[in-house]
């Protein structure tokens, strides 16, 4: 869901049944297009509150959501349960990061895409060409009886996922990050409560008006956005249908395919610095390497594979006005 990259994350999921006719007459459509329809629509309009964990390599956070709509507005509120305390708080399309106090975490992220954010549901329709979509079959999960669906990526320059959907209300259960046969990344929600009234005051956050606090926003990929500042770099390869989201700053450059997304960063180091060195802490890669006859250290970190960031790294190139 995972935050970015950066990351703290809302993202990212057992033994598979086969889907006989009883199965589907109980279960509604079973058009794999329809259960992701039905997946953004729940994770929009339901309102729901429950205790989900998150994966990734040695890192494991437990995090308590609570999501409520009402009159075409949303109203969500995230808090970390383990490690140093964080509280997300969104209404609308405002998303607000507030840290405990003496935090040290890293106050420069954003929202990923993942199968807990509304972007990775918007644009599955958009770059199907990239990923095949099936049914697998049916699990249960958290206690819910689940439909599980697999998005599979057509060429290796990404990764695949494996979806657990709510049978009854369409919201995502559980979802598996995978990469060459493994799983990298899992997000599951280990106890949920969908469609009870939520009272307003369960989505404010609780943490004093001065705490540290930064806005975050969502990478969006169906269009291409315009950068906040004038680019210095660029990247003259990344893989089919990723595209540049954001530049925030001069010396960085965000890319997405609606699904996954990377960040490029460009800093100067000094000559006796650490070359070049890559690594994989789950589904997201690392990758930093020098540019030639130059004293700027180009870094690939985001979730794709590490051949893939490492590819992007090798294409960056300065802007030539």
């Amino acid at each position: 869901m995972r935050f970015m990259v950066r990351k703290f994350s809302l993202l990212l999921a057992l033994t598979l049944g086969g889907l006989s006719a009883g199965a589907e007459a109980s279960a509604g459509p079973d058009d794999v297009d329809t259960w992701i329809a039905r997946m953004g629509e729940a994770l929009r309009t339901e309102n729901y509150a429950g205790i989900y964990t998150y994966m990734r390599g040695q890192q494991f956070d437990t995090v308590k959501v609570v999501h409520r709509y009402e009159d075409g507005q949303e109203f969500e509120r995230l808090v970390h349960l383990n490690g140093e305390l964080r509280e997300i708080i969104r209404h609308g399309d405002e998303i607000v990061c507030h840290h405990g106090a003496g935090a040290t975490d890293d106050l420069d992220h954003g929202v990923p895409p993942g199968p807990f954010t509304h972007a990775f549901n918007e644009n599955l329709a958009n770059f199907q060409s990239f990923y095949d979509l099936e049914l697998l079959g049916k699990d249960r999960i958290a206690g819910r009886a689940a439909v599980k669906v697999a998005i599979t990526p057509r060429q290796g320059d990404r990764w695949g996922y494996r979806l657990w959907i709510d049978e009854e209300s369409g919201l995502l259960l559980q979802s598996h990050l995978l990469g060459r046969g493994k799983v990298l990344e899992v997000f599951q929600f280990t106890q949920v409560e969908i469609g009870a009234p939520i009272d307003p005051g369960m989505v404010a956050s609780t943490l004093p008006a001065d705490a540290p606090s930064h806005e975050m926003s969502m990478p969006r990929a169906n269009t291409v956005a315009q950068a906040q500042v004038r680019p210095q770099w660029r990247a003259s390869w990344v893989p089919n249908g990723f595209r540049q989201v954001a530049s925030p700053r001069p010396n960085r450059i965000v890319f997405s395919d609606g699904i996954a997304t990377f960040s490029v960063f460009i800093e100067r180091k000094p000559a006796n610095s650490r070359g070049e060195f890559g690594a994989l802490m789950g589904g997201t890669a690392v990758i930093s390497r020098r540019l030639k006859d130059s004293s700027e250290q180009i870094t690939v970190v985001g979730e794709v594979p590490i051949d893939t960031a490492k590819k992007v790294a090798e294409s960056i190139e300065p802007v030539i006005y």
